[in-house]
């Protein structure tokens, strides 16, 4: 086993993704576990109509451009965007215009792959406190300044898997580097936001804060190795549970076609 963990430890932070390694009382030895980058890793590809999401659902997607291509590679994840469910056949979100509230068919239209995940707890009152946030933003600015500043950080904070054994030591790495990198805005009273910035800043103002973490300091792909099951790059407060795929998209498409061949 021993032999194997630097190779490991070289082949995640190549891959951009963080290594944990921890013993297993049950089978007496480590267990080894990688972020899983894809958004239906293994069998656990699971289709959904729009009638299954409920308010406060977080919605993940990417597209075929090249925009959502490059920050797929930038940040080694299989999403680039995410949103939220507010019901009513509506979602919120932050785009390159700023906040807006439109129709998930139109978000279908647009996206080559959308699923998402859910806050288990998630109670009425709060799904209508993140409705009611997102309904007041609506209109604000693209924080473009706070991505410009993610640049750096996403590069950086690599350092932070190279010790696998302790997810207190890469929480406080992550931490620092942000604290020292990244601006910090009050996510209720600000006028900007980019996308994950507007959903946890949502959620926050539901006093459901998805993550101790600094609402500036998380990215899209962060938000979904929030996942029950994943390998969390900033703890969650509670992992999300996966509900299933709206839009499978090209790539799972083929994955399953494969399969099939198989």
């Amino acid at each position: 086993m021993a032999p194997k963990i630097p190779a490991l430890l070289c082949i995640s932070l190549l891959a951009g993704c963080t290594l944990d390694i921890s013993p297993s009382p049950e089978k007496q030895r480590l267990a080894i576990k990688i972020q899983r980058q894809s958004s239906a890793p293994g069998s656990s590809l699971r289709d959904i109509t729009p009638e299954q999401l409920r308010a406060g659902d977080v919605l993940f997607s990417s597209s075929l451009g090249l925009t959502s291509l490059g920050i797929r590679l930038f940040s080694t994840s299989s999403v680039s965007h995410v949103a939220i469910y507010i019901g009513d056949g509506m979602v919120a979100e932050a785009v390159g215009d700023g906040v807006q509230i439109a129709p998930l068919q139109e978000v279908l239209k647009h996206s080559d792959k959308l699923f998402a995940l859910r806050l288990p707890d998630l109670t009425q009152p709060q799904a209508e406190a993140i409705a009611r946030f997102a309904r007041d933003k609506n209109g604000s600015r693209y924080n473009y300044g706070g991505i410009v500043e993610m640049v750096p950080f996403m590069l950086t904070r690599q350092l932070c898997s190279l010790n696998p054994f302790s997810r207190e030591f890469r929480q406080q790495c992550v931490q620092g580097l942000a604290s020292a990198q990244l601006s910090t805005p009050d996510g209720r009273t600000q006028d900007s936001y980019f996308c994950s910035e507007f959903v946890l800043a949502a959620y926050a103002a539901a006093d459901r804060p998805l993550t101790t973490m600094a609402a500036g300091w998380v990215s899209p792909a962060d938000l979904m190795h929030m996942r029950d099951g994943d390998v969390a790059s900033m703890t969650p407060e509670r992992p999300l549970d996966y509900v299933g795929h709206l839009k499978q998209g090209v790539y799972l498409k083929a994955r399953k076609m494969a399969w099939r061949w198989h």
